[in-house]
């Protein structure tokens, strides 16, 4: 159902709470990798860590002459050289003292854990973080959590430096829905789990995964659907939903979205793979895409070949001093615990060699594994650096509920 709404004023400066968010289920759902399904359940666990060069187009696009992802120093100049990684904790700490207190709400209902944490700029609200499988507060003083309140998708305000102050959810504060849900949902089935989300034609349009449940055994037995597009308002209302490319068995459009110039790059996932399409800015919701075959662009969806192979669940693509910068885990996240970045001369690649630059510490540590998920946040970067994030979750329930920080993003400053 579309959610209702508070309003919520412009600028960075906000209510304590605005958007409460959805308590369909008191109960813990069922463990899994947000976005899982999108790389394929089967084998994830089966392919070696990547550290070779990946499959590029035969013959490369020109690099985009202007290209932005939230950050205005992103920008022609000298090679970015050997990247390394180091802990944010400033990041870290700012979700785990968010969720700790409530989530920014006065009943402490609000975010508490989650995990996806998409980001994108809007110019009412600085930056807006997309989360996917949300628990709801309050969180005990131990930071254990007591029968939390569970709903599939948040937006999580952090104005302009980032640091989350509000929970956005649907419904009412007392009675909190996820933040958007397929009109054809029926007892909470299917769902929508949160992709990439960018301003395009004035708009926040956010890609929404569908998925459902499955005679599969649990807790694997889900499955995508389609795509949609869901449209907000500048304070979060869903103005519309439009479905787009990509369905069952095909290419999963929107785990990354990038402006270039005239074109919104959308970067999608098959087997572990990353696929390329793109479309005029503004008119990304329309059916009229390009997409890359690996040596020109068609119209025919069907046309796309890997630009990249063994990426993770999702995967960012940064432009940075003339290059682009792929940042990912390797597939096989329950055996590789390492992120890994590269670099293309286009947006198509091809891209280089890939360097590790960060081993997750909580990956391997009973039953916990990270790092997944990863995604790039270059609105809060520094020149010639990229903050990132990935997720953290376990396949035994018990941990998430005993320590909340075992489903709270962690943070990596990637320096060049």
């Amino acid at each position: 159902m579309t959610p209702s709404h508070q309003s919520i004023p412009p600028g960075p400066t906000r209510p304590a709470h605005t958007h409460p968010v959805h308590r369909h289920s008191r109960g813990l759902p069922a463990r899994r990798l947000a976005g899982a399904l999108l790389a394929g359940v089967t084998g994830l666990g089966l392919l070696g860590p990547a550290t070779q060069a990946a499959a590029g187009p035969t013959t490369p696009m020109p690099p985009a002459a202007s290209c932005s992802a939230g950050a205005p120093h992103h920008s022609h100049g000298r090679p970015l050289g050997t990247p390394t990684g180091t802990a944010n904790t400033e990041l870290t700490e700012a979700f785990r003292a968010f969720g700790n207190s409530g989530g920014g709400w006065p009943n402490q209902g609000g975010w508490a854990a989650s995990d996806g944490v998409y980001s994108t700029t809007t110019r009412e609200h600085g930056v807006v973080w997309l989360m996917n499988d949300t628990f709801l507060g309050p969180v005990n003083d131990d930071e254990s959590m007591t029968e939390p309140g569970f709903i599939h998708g948040s937006i999580v305000l952090g104005g302009r430096d980032g640091k989350p102050d509000t929970t956005i959810t649907g419904g009412t504060q007392e009675d909190p829905e996820s933040i958007a849900d397929p009109p054809d949902q029926v007892d909470g089935d299917p769902w929508y789990w949160n992709g990439d989300g960018i301003v395009d034609g004035g708009k926040l349009r956010v890609f929404e995964y569908k998925t459902g449940k499955t005679d599969g055994d649990p807790p694997w037995n889900f499955g995508w659907i389609s795509t949609d597009i869901v449209t907000y308002s500048d304070d979060f209302e869903v103005l519309d939903i439009t479905t787009t490319y990509g369905a069952a068995g095909g290419v999963s459009w929107g785990t990354e979205l990038l402006q270039c110039g005239r074109y919104t790059y959308i970067y999608g996932l098959k087997d572990s793979s990353i696929h390329l399409a793109r479309a005029r800015a503004g008119q990304l919701t329309g059916k009229n895409w390009q997409f890359w075959d690996g040596s020109r662009w068609t119209s025919d969806p069907d046309s796309t070949v890997p630009i990249s192979t063994d990426v993770g669940a999702s995967y960012s693509v940064t432009p940075m001093n003339g290059e682009f910068v792929l940042t990912t885990t390797s597939a096989a996240i329950f055996t590789d615990h390492r992120i890994y970045v590269a670099t293309a001369p286009t947006p198509a690649g091809p891209f280089g060699p890939r360097t590790a630059v960060y081993t997750a510490p909580e990956g391997g540590v009973g039953d916990i594994y990270a790092p997944y998920n990863v995604a790039a946040h270059p609105a809060l970067s520094r020149p010639r650096e990229l903050v990132i994030s990935y997720n953290v979750n376990s396949g035994n329930g018990d941990d998430l509920l005993a320590d909340a920080n075992n489903n709270r993003p962690r943070f990596v400053t990637i320096k060049f």
